[in-house]
């Protein structure tokens, strides 16, 4: 993960003379470089790969265990026996060629899964609709935890599709209380499926029961769901993200809003590190979203958005406040608050708990209020941040349509640019659009309650019209305020 300093300046001098001054504005603001000897982290310092003693016991998932790998039958009990008899020496376990169909795989310390370039994983037939499932569960909730583990495609990408299935509830690999573990070489094709396909999980046990020295690379997704993507990190130390690619959605989500966490009070993440992240037709490839949580510092290098809505989504950290009455009507709710901490201290109103609840987030600038007021109901939650975080070497690609834009983006769009504009579906969660600059950020860049600083220094931005707001902060003026009511539905 080298840095050259030599080629960021010359970049810098390169889009001077391009006259590409909203980006050299930001960039002049910006803090100075982090040294080049800080970047340049190891691979080893994330993962330790298993002894060849260990890597000398194998065992093959068709041959050992009689799995059948051109049928249609559920293969778990019998991979999940396989790890289990590897764990006790410690081993390698070859996945060949072949279809499986696999729910609810119990990971186990010391065992390496090796799957062949030719293998396809599917989520087992016919399971619950309304369930959440794990195909690859490292001691997410229940097991203890694990150590010296890794999932490793041979040869090649294997693939995991989760098209066509009964649920939509659909995990990949849950990462828990598990230190020392690698995960990469793997495709996925999704269908927009309603969570992250990979979960950097807290498992609500005793003590930092959280992913702790790890590396994630090497995977490929396609078809995310605009509200996930490929990873979300609650909690999660000394983990390295290399080269992830996703289509749709969000590639490296860092929104630490586990509700067990907050009842915790522990959590969040610390010592990111990030390097290869890109995203094509979706939201963002990075996102920092700290909700209530206290995160460390995240470093990211060569960061890759085509036809996004930005590059990089830096929010606020924020008070998120539930219903405990659990009145029916949303509206109430909002005004009861409102008349505690006064008119616009509510800029949202959802529902939340599966729909279960209402909640409320309370509008930036009245956190501090909502802090230190004397009243119960709003008072004592503390918005989180990120301590100081820098993303560089930001190549951003304009596209005229195919951004999956959220609604609080679209002021900053000009109005002239409206047409380009369509809804997908009923509910407005999403927009396609154009593609609208290199960051939002919501934060004020200091230490007051919710805000931080991230430091976004790009290397290429191309293809955007005169008229754009390419980097949007915390006082931007907005440039349209033409109703959503005004898009029209997709063809």
């Amino acid at each position: 993960m080298k840095v050259q300093l030599k080629h960021f300046y010359a970049t810098t001098m390169a889009l001077l003379a391009m006259g590409c001054s909203k980006e050299i504005e930001e960039n002049q603001n910006a803090e100075p470089l982090e040294t080049a000897t800080e970047l340049q982290v190891s691979d080893g310092r994330f993962y330790r790969p298993p002894s060849n003693a260990v890597l000398s016991n194998v065992k093959n998932l068709e041959t050992d265990f009689n799995v059948n790998n051109r049928d249609n039958n559920d293969d778990s009990a019998k991979l999940n026996t396989a790890i289990a008899n590897l764990s006790s020496s410690g081993g390698k376990l070859i996945i060949p060629a072949g279809k499986y169909y696999l729910n609810k795989i119990r990971m186990q310390s010391n065992v390496h899964l090796e799957i062949d370039k030719g293998a396809t994983i599917y989520p087992t037939r016919g399971i619950a609709a309304n369930s959440n499932h794990r195909i690859f569960d490292f001691a997410s909730k229940t097991g203890e935890k694990i150590e010296n583990v890794s999932i490793i495609g041979k040869g090649g990408n294997f693939t995991v599709d989760l098209r066509g299935n009964s649920s939509k509830n659909l995990i990949v690999a849950d990462v828990g209380n598990v230190e020392n573990f690698k995960i990469s070489n793997f495709d996925i094709k999704d269908e927009k499926t309603v969570f992250a396909s990979i979960l950097i999980s807290f498992t609500g046990k005793p003590g930092d029961s959280w992913p702790h020295k790890g590396i994630i690379q090497n995977v490929n997704q396609t078809n995310a769901h605009t509200g996930y993507g490929l990873i979300q990190a609650y909690a999660a130390d000394n983990i390295l993200f290399k080269n992830l690619k996703c289509k749709g959605g969000v590639t490296l989500r860092l929104e630490t809003d586990n509700l067990a966490m907050k009842a915790a009070n522990r959590g969040g993440v610390r010592d990111i590190f990030a390097t290869k992240i890109s995203n094509t037709n979706g939201l963002t490839p990075v996102m920092f979203s700290p909700h209530f949580m206290e995160n460390g510092k995240v470093t990211i290098d060569d960061v890759t958005a085509i036809g996004c809505a930005y590059a990089v989504r830096v929010e606020h950290g924020f008070i998120e406040i539930f219903d405990k009455e659990n009145r029916a009507n949303g509206q109430a709710y909002k005004n009861y608050i409102e008349g505690i901490l006064g008119a616009g201290s509510v800029s949202e109103l959802y529902k939340r708990n599966n729909g279960r609840t209402w909640a409320v987030r309370i509008a930036n600038d009245f956190s501090e209020r909502a802090y230190n007021h004397s009243n119960p109901a709003v008072n004592g939650i503390k918005p989180g941040s990120f301590k100081n975080s820098t993303v560089k070497n930001v190549k951003v690609t304009y596209k005229n349509t195919g951004a999956k834009l959220k609604h609080l983006f679209l002021p900053y769009l000009p109005c002239s640019e409206w047409s380009k504009l369509c809804k997908p579906g009923p509910t407005g969660f999403e927009y396609n659009g154009p593609s609208l600059g290199v960051s939002i950020d919501n934060t004020k860049r200091d230490n007051s309650l919710g805000n931080y600083n991230v430091q976004v220094i790009t290397s290429k931005v191309q293809g955007f019209p005169n008229n754009y707001i390419l980097n949007v902060k915390h006082n931007t003026a907005k440039v349209c305020n033409n109703g959503i009511g005004t898009i029209a539905s997709c063809n």
